[in-house]
């Protein structure tokens, strides 16, 4: 049985933690609401750079010190930047956790962002995009997000581009530093056999006064769905209601830099020609954001679709019709917007083919819903990973972090099954043809089509 408790400081620094009996394993997490979407074009890949170079260094500690230090306890430390955040995160055993919160204060407080250092993480980073450009599947999916979204910022690269690289000086690192890691925008989350208010006791020092000069963003309070005390218990129904009302009003309660409007999602047909041996297709619609009601259905959809190997679009594309090896579905909520995208690598004379169906397999599930059978399966399917990501600490440590992050109420798993249990045959129907209507999109990278295959996509070809 776990228990998820939270504080937040004077400063607006926020401590989620669940404990979970049984296990020796802690995950800690430093998550930080801002990501590629908060960056301005001269900024492109300085979320992903900054993440970089929080490693590389404090006024303790070299960056080769923090490698030895957490390599000889045992302990796995990574990070990742995503279009809406960062994470930071740290895999240890229960007894270090004072260590493991020593080094998450320090790289937070105290990194010094050498210039030399610096330097030589742009080599690393221009090395990074080289490689994914050498990757024709993630560059189908950076592209098609580019496509959809345009000059918005969800539509921009992780990454950013090798002139952007080159051009981020270590003042621009330090500005979009100080402007966004400040307390009010940082969540803390852990998972583990350890007790809220033991950790709450380590980080009270972080949780008071300014961070280095990192003041606070002018912004109204942030609510979340379900505030919770230090019993662990929810506040009122009331709280809860005004805080979601205030959620659904304006994104910018949570992500208090977040300046941007909400993207227009682009419908449309696109080839860029690369010298491969495949085509790589995304085919996408617009999907529900992060706080829809339809967000779990629409996970069972995407389950159905292309969820594993007994999935409908795998059965129909790879085992009956032989077309390509890989094929899958991602669902994709953001703040403000969200993608349902399939993904397939097939021959290109046979990119209509693959993509006829893909459509015909959407239309059915438009027409037909779900038997019985393949809603219980889809539905066993789907808490059966999340029962076994329960035996996780670091998955139960993403799972509330990313939920403070969105201010989701917190729920445990047992009641996230219950509400998988409540959804029909119907509701999925539904949620395919709500997406559905608003039209489809579809990249294809890959090698120039025949005339055949022009005559038939009518794509518009650009330039990469």
């Amino acid at each position: 049985m776990s228990t998820i408790q939270k504080t937040i400081f004077t400063n607006g620094l926020t401590l989620v933690t669940e404990r979970v009996s049984g296990l020796r394993g802690l995950s800690m997490g430093i998550w930080v609401r801002v990501g590629t979407r908060h960056e301005q074009s001269r900024e492109a890949g300085v979320s992903h750079f900054l993440e970089h170079m929080l490693f590389k260094g404090t006024t303790h500690r070299t960056a080769l010190d923090i490698a030895r230090q957490v390599d000889r306890l045992g302990g796995e430390f990574n990070a990742f930047t995503t279009r809406e955040y960062t994470c930071f995160h740290l895999l240890l055993l229960d007894r270090d956790y004072r260590f493991g919160l020593e080094i998450l204060e320090d790289i937070l407080l105290n990194s010094v962002f050498d210039a030399e250092e610096i330097e030589r993480e742009r080599k690393v980073i221009l090395q990074e995009i080289a490689m994914v450009d050498e990757a024709p599947e993630e560059i189908a999916q950076d592209y098609f997000l580019e496509c959809i979204y345009g000059r918005h910022g969800l539509g921009k690269s992780i990454l950013g581009s090798e002139s952007s690289i080159r051009r981020l000086s270590r003042r621009d690192i330090l500005q979009f530093f100080k402007k966004h890691y400040s307390p009010e925008q940082v969540v803390f989350a852990i998972a583990g056999n350890i007790s809220h208010s033991k950790i709450k006791n380590q980080i009270r020092r972080l949780g008071k006064g300014k961070w280095g000069g990192r003041g606070s963003v002018k912004t109204s309070r942030r609510l979340p769905w379900v505030q919770m005390s230090e019993s662990g218990k929810a506040k009122s129904s009331r709280v809860a209601a005004r805080a979601r009302n205030s959620r659904n009003r304006s994104a910018s309660a949570y992500f208090p830099t977040l300046r941007t409007p909400p993207p227009k999602f682009r419908r449309g047909t696109w080839w860029i020609s690369r010298e491969t041996e495949q085509a790589h297709i995304v085919w996408g619609v617009e999907g529900p954001r992060y706080d829809s009601r339809d967000r779990i259905a629409a996970y069972l959809l995407n389950t159905h679709l292309g969820g594993g190997m007994s999935s409908a679009l795998f059965q129909e594309i790879r085992e009956k019709n032989a077309l390509a090896y890989t094929v899958y579905s991602s669902l994709s909520p953001f703040i403000d917007s969200g993608v349902l995208s399939i993904y397939s690598a097939t021959l290109p004379a046979r990119v209509p083919h693959c993509l006829k169906l893909i459509e015909e397999t959407i239309e059915r599930l438009t027409r037909e819903p779900l038997t019985d059978e393949q809603l219980s399966e889809v539905k066993d399917s789907m808490k059966g990973g999340i029962l076994l990501s329960d035996d996780s600490v670091e998955a139960r440590m993403f799972s509330i972090g990313r939920s403070e992050v969105f201010g989701e109420r917190h729920i445990s798993v047992e009641e996230l099954c219950e509400q998988i249990d409540k959804v029909t045959a119907v509701d999925i129907r539904r949620v395919a043809r709500k997406l559905s209507s608003g039209g489809r999109s579809v990249l294809v990278v890959g090698p120039r089509p025949s005339s055949v295959v022009k005559k038939k996509l009518r794509p518009k070809f650009l330039k990469r």
